[in-house]
């Protein structure tokens, strides 16, 4: 950052980088730290969850013990959710740091291109819903705000079949709750609005959402999908909860 930029942020209030606390322009990262971002942390991961590895092979203990995903093929996410990269996303989804948006959609397309890669084909996004409430009281919402960036900046399809019926915070429940409540919190949107979506169903999907922590969202939303037909569920998630 020039000695101008540094200037006019000065002056203007700007952002403090949560990584290095430089003083930044229009968003919570400077432009040293902002290829971070950009490059994931987890060197070898879990082939259900996605959870990073520390001496299982394969399968993490969490999965071998009690697996909350059993309706996906396999979960993919590109960060762990710790440190300053915990106090980013807090930025982007809590105190509206929208400038956000277009980066952390490049890093989930990025992601999304090597699954297309291995599978062979492309795939289409299946956004998961926001409370029913969420929109209304804030204004947006990130993961449609990231589908948004991933279809008119990179043409993904994006296909917004599910819908959530609890109002209630995942954050403000436990392990147990999570799981126990999951089958009851999302459901396909009803027949006249799917055929407005999606006339017919893909075989293989990609749920995106921000952060997996106990996995019971991801299933949720996964079991409803291989109800209606669709084959193969995959996942994409910017933060993961180890």
């Amino acid at each position: 950052m020039s000695i101008a930029q540094s200037f006019v942020s000065l002056l203007l209030g700007g952002e403090i980088c949560l990584r290095c606390s430089r003083r930044t322009l229009r968003i919570p990262l400077c432009p040293s730290c902002l290829p971070l971002l950009g490059a994931s942390d987890k060197v070898q991961s879990c082939i259900r969850c996605g959870r990073e590895l520390i001496s299982e092979i394969s399968v993490c203990t969490r999965c071998r013990d009690e697996s909350a995903l059993k309706s996906l093929e396999k979960s993919f996410s590109i960060h762990s959710y710790q440190l300053w990269k915990k106090a980013l996303l807090y930025a982007w989804k809590i105190d509206d740091k929208r400038g956000l948006s277009p980066f952390f959609a490049e890093i989930f397309y990025k992601k999304l291109k090597k699954l297309e890669e291995a599978v062979g084909f492309p795939l289409a996004v299946v956004p998961v819903p926001p409370r029913k409430d969420k929109i209304r009281q804030r204004g947006w919402d990130q993961i449609d705000e990231l589908c948004f960036y991933l279809k008119n900046g990179w043409g993904v399809k994006i296909l917004p079949l599910l819908e959530r019926l609890s109002r209630i915070q995942q954050k403000k429940l436990d392990r147990t709750q999570r799981i126990e409540g999951m089958a009851t919190s999302y459901r396909l949107k009803d027949e006249k609005k799917l055929r407005k979506i999606a006339p017919r169903l893909p075989e293989a999907v990609v749920l995106a959402d921000d952060v997996l922590t106990t996995g019971a969202t991801i299933e949720a939303c996964g079991r409803e999908l291989k109800k209606a037909g669709i084959q193969n569920v995959f996942s994409i998630t910017l933060f993961i909860v180890d």
